[in-house]
Formats: structure tokens, C-alpha cells, sequence
């Protein structure tokens, strides 16, 4: 992994105080916090706005996407099984990272538990009188969106849109599909793997910046670059 690849990206994103990807690290800091300290009910409202500007500075909320249809509130379950102590170690990959069985259980759980909220969100659009002639696949939701949720939230998993996935080629993790099982054991491998050099990195930038996001800077850098190409 080289290290310079990632300190570049977020120097380049740093030249802009306002720039629409540091809309993950308001939102990332946000739930942080929460994680530590609790959760008001005023704490819900403004972590419910954060998640859905961030995804929606994340290129979540185009025309096609369902929760284009739905207000803030619709995250309220999720940001409530987010923070459930029961997937505490999920928060801290690095302090965790020899307890792979458990963490991979765990994503599982978690993953899954999200998206199944997301399925609910979805098919209650088929009641809205006022989209009749809109076109959804009611049997899928998009590993994207997930993912994107995890990153900006526990930073768990990196964001497996379409450039982080061409990235993944170019380097020791061949899958670009994303499965839940396997996506989030060959991150994790790839993060003991190159752990020290993803720690310089987070010195170097900002120690608060989970490895995921670091492994997620890196592959999107290098999906961007071969698109480029």
C-alpha cells in the first residue's frame, strides 16, 4: 500500500474547507461523538440530518434512488441499531482486529439489520399515491447504500460504489462484487496486512479517521486514476 496515495487525496480535499467529501467526516464525527456520549432526543434529529446530507453529498440521492422519496426521519431505526452496544467492536477495527470471527458476525448481523430497515423504507413507497409511475426494484437494495451508511457511521467497511469496486482489482484484493462474508474479510486481511502503514497514514492526516476510511480513500484513488486512464 502506498501511503502517499491517500496523504495526496485528503491534502487535495483539505484545499477546500466546504468540499462535499468532508461531508463523511462531519457525519463520521457526529456518531462518534454520540457513541461516547449518549443520545438525545435532539442528538437523533441532528445525526438524522447529518447521515442523509452526507449520503447526499455522496451521490445517494440521485433521481432513481427511493429515499429521494422519503424526508430525515426515515433513518431513526437505523441510527438507533447503529449504536447498539451490541456491535461495539465493530467501532474500532484496529484495537479488534484478532478477533475476526466475532467482527465478521457481527458486520453480518449488522448489514443485514440495515437492510432489511432499508427493504421496509422502500416497499412503503408502493402506498404513496403521488409515484405511480415510478419504477423500483422492490427485491434489492443497492450494496452501495449500505456500505455508504457503515462508513459514515461505525466506519466499518469502505464504501463499495462503482470506483472504489474498479480500485480493488489493482491491488491485493482481487473480489470487486461485494459479499457481505468475504468483502469484509478481505478488508480486514488487508488491514492487518498493511496496518502500520495505514497508521502513519492516519498520523499524518487525522488520527480520528478509522482504517476502513483510510482503505476507502485509497482504492477510490486508484479506481478514480484507472477510469481516468
Amino acid at each position: 500500500m502506498d501511503k502517499k496515495i491517500v496523504i495526496e487525496f485528503y491534502e487535495n480535499i483539505c484545499k477546500n474547507s466546504d468540499h462535499r467529501y468532508k461531508s463523511w467526516e462531519h457525519c463520521y464525527e457526529n456518531f462518534l461523538d454520540l457513541k461516547q456520549n449518549g443520545l438525545s432526543e435532539e442528538d437523533q434529529k441532528l445525526a438524522q440530518l447529518q447521515l442523509g446530507f452526507y449520503l447526499a453529498s455522496w451521490g445517494m440521492y440521485r433521481g432513481s434512488s427511493f429515499i429521494l422519496q422519503k424526508d430525515y426521519t426515515i433513518y431513526s431505526d437505523i441510527i438507533e441499531i447503529i449504536l447498539s452496544s451490541k456491535y461495539d467492536l465493530l467501532w474500532d477495527i484496529d484495537e479488534n482486529r484478532n478477533k475476526s470471527t466475532e467482527l465478521n458476525e457481527l458486520f453480518i448481523d449488522l448489514y443485514t439489520k440495515i437492510e432489511k430497515n432499508l427493504f421496509d423504507i422502500k416497499k412503503s413507497i408502493k402506498n404513496h399515491k403521488d409515484l405511480k409511475g415510478e419504477s423500483f426494484d422492490y427485491e434489492t437494495i443497492s450494496d452501495t447504500l449500505i456500505t455508504k451508511i457503515l462508513l459514515g457511521t461505525v466506519g466499518c467497511i469502505p464504501a463499495y460504489d462503482r470506483i472504489f469496486k474498479d480500485g480493488l482489482s489493482s491491488d491485493d484484493i482481487i473480489q470487486k462484487t461485494f459479499n457481505q462474508e468475504k468483502s469484509f474479510k478481505q478488508v480486514l486481511s488487508f488491514h492487518n496486512k498493511y496496518r502500520q502503514q495505514i497508521k502513519k497514514v492516519q498520523d499524518k492526516i487525522n488520527k480520528d479517521y478509522p482504517p476502513m476510511k483510510v482503505i476507502d480513500m485509497y482504492f477510490w484513488h486508484l479506481g478514480k486514476t484507472e477510469n481516468d486512464n
